[in-house]
């Protein structure tokens, strides 16, 4: 996939990570990442990769793909175990150890290639591995979910209502916190659309 048919608008990288798989809470979820090539391109869209890292990425999936064959399993396990997570805590239902080790792992896996360094008057993290490692987009999702998961804004994260299962995750960034669906026009419209149908039966008796 290009680098502009990615959805970037949840709110947090992770979540926009998880929505990679659409209609990911149905029986039959859609994906859009086939690929190490695929991945690539989210992250590139994302910023999660300078363009030099991923052209060189992108060489190796094509030039080594058993070495980028096993990065990309390992992106979409940690996809499915942040999509579980999240939604459900929103759904208030517990957590699985499962998603829970996956995530864990790759958060100390991350940690243990990150160190302090001096940046001018601060220090900032700086990652040991090479810029165009296979691994740095999964760590770099994977240590995102771990801070929105202990963050204050944990607490807005949605998962978008629509019954046929959507499933697209979102920090609820509205006034009012009020936001239920991915968008009003697709999702949100439909549900204007039934209700007013339903209303509209009822009346007619």
């Amino acid at each position: 996939m290009s680098e502009d048919s990615y959805d970037l608008e949840a709110g947090n990288i992770c979540l926009d990570f998880a929505n990679t798989s659409n209609w990911h809470a149905s029986e039959h979820p859609q994906e859009s990442l086939h690929s190490f090539s695929d991945l690539v391109s989210f992250a590139r869209a994302a910023n999660l990769l300078t363009a030099e890292a991923a052209d060189q990425l992108s060489r190796l999936a094509i030039e080594n793909p058993s070495v980028t064959q096993p990065a990309y399993e390992a992106a979409i396990q940690l996809r499915e175990a942040i999509y579980h997570i999240f939604s459900n805590r929103y759904a208030g239902m517990p957590l699985a150890d499962k998603d829970l080790g996956i995530l864990n792992s790759v958060v100390k896996d991350a940690m243990a290639h990150r160190t302090l360094v001096q940046a001018g008057e601060r220090l900032q993290w700086q990652w040991n591995a090479g810029g165009d490692d296979t691994r740095l987009i999964t760590w770099t999702v994977g240590l995102a979910a771990a801070d929105l998961l202990t963050s204050e804004t944990v607490q807005r994260v949605r998962e978008c209502e629509d019954d046929r299962g959507c499933g697209y995750l979102f920090v609820d960034m509205s006034k009012n916190h009020s936001r239920r669906w991915c968008s009003m026009e697709s999702c949100g419209n439909r549900a204007k659309a039934r209700r007013h149908y339903t209303r509209s039966k009822s009346e007619q008796g």
